[in-house]
């Protein structure tokens, strides 16, 4: 089994495709699925846009802070926010008319599904208790 997968692997690799799953260094042990295409995708610099939907809203990641937008304020509200790596991705956290808000970012093509643009980014924004999802790109 271990052979055929690692078979697979390298063939695939020879047509320029990623596989679905890894290998594993025990033949016990389950394949694991991996994201193709996201894995080398490299997490924005800033600044970048985060962007989701209904309901629309828009948060401009800045060095050591966020902008919150969205169509009752458009100009945006500025405020302090910190940085952390949680797995693949990157957590932005900080308080917005004095209530938490958090805006996770992760790689993985996503659509904002009203368009056609592609986004090489997906993001999570929690305010106000309620989890808002999005996609991101660079500025």
């Amino acid at each position: 089994m271990r052979s055929a997968c690692l078979a697979l692997t390298l063939g695939l690799a020879a047509c320029g495709q990623q596989p679905d799953v890894v290998p594993t260094q025990s033949a016990a042990a389950e394949a694991k699925p991996v994201a193709t295409g996201s894995a080398q995708v490299a997490m924005p610099e800033k600044p970048f846009q985060a962007l989701g939907t209904e309901p629309f809203w828009a948060v401009e990641v800045l060095p050591g802070q966020l902008r919150y937008s969205d169509p009752e304020n458009i100009a945006g509200t500025a405020f302090a926010a910190t940085e952390s790596r949680e797995g693949s991705g990157l957590r932005y956290s900080g308080m917005l008319n004095g209530q938490p808000i958090s805006l996770m970012v992760q790689p993985g093509t996503c659509s904002d599904g009203m368009s056609d643009t592609v986004y090489p980014w997906t993001a999570v924004l929690t305010k106000d208790g309620h989890r808002l999802q999005g996609c991101a790109r660079k500025r």
